[in-house]
């Protein structure tokens, strides 16, 4: 009984010093790393003046409304930041490129004036940052969001969060 005893002992003490090999990023747009304690950052692009104010401003109220219900997402705060344009292509490439700034962006929701998505998309696209239609609501286009983060966030033991970017793009279009 002892022989068979400590060749089982022996292999669960084994077993268990070995742990988790660590998390290597395979993702080809790399992956986002969250620490534990840090906030995941979400943008929002919304048009603030000019005559499509009214649905920019209704788009941030929508998002942030939703993320102060929804709370923590897998044990992490979310900071919300935001620019706004004026629905020209030249504050859009500005308030792409001032949202860019953020080194942890993970996503932004809008553009609200529909014809900066197209100005937007290539710098956010070439950053990794997702870009998510707020259409139907801005409220709606972040739960999407968060489902897809759900679905692809590698969570460490100590906490922290590793987003591979492209498998986040992938999981948000298969969930439209």
């Amino acid at each position: 009984m002892i022989r068979l005893l400590c060749p089982t002992i022996a292999s669960v003490i084994l077993l268990s010093a070995c742990g988790t090999a660590p998390y290597t990023c395979a993702d080809p747009l790399g992956c986002l790393e969250i620490a534990s304690g840090d906030p995941l950052t979400i943008g929002v692009l919304a048009t603030t003046t000019g005559e499509d104010a009214l649905d920019g401003i209704a788009l941030l109220d929508a998002v942030s409304s939703t993320v102060e219900e929804y709370g923590l997402v897998l044990g992490h705060e979310v900071d919300l930041i935001w620019e706004g344009t004026d629905c020209t292509e030249e504050s859009a490439y500005l308030a792409a490129t001032r949202l860019l700034q953020a080194s942890s962006l993970l996503a932004v929701i809008g553009p609200s004036c529909h014809p900066d998505a197209p100005i937007v998309s290539p710098p956010l696209q070439d950053a990794g940052v997702v870009l998510i239609p707020p259409s139907p609501n801005g409220g709606l286009a972040y739960l999407q969001l968060v489902g897809a983060i759900q679905q692809v966030a590698v969570q460490q033991t100590d906490g922290s969060l590793i987003l591979p970017r492209s498998a986040l793009q992938q999981a948000l279009e298969k969930n439209p």
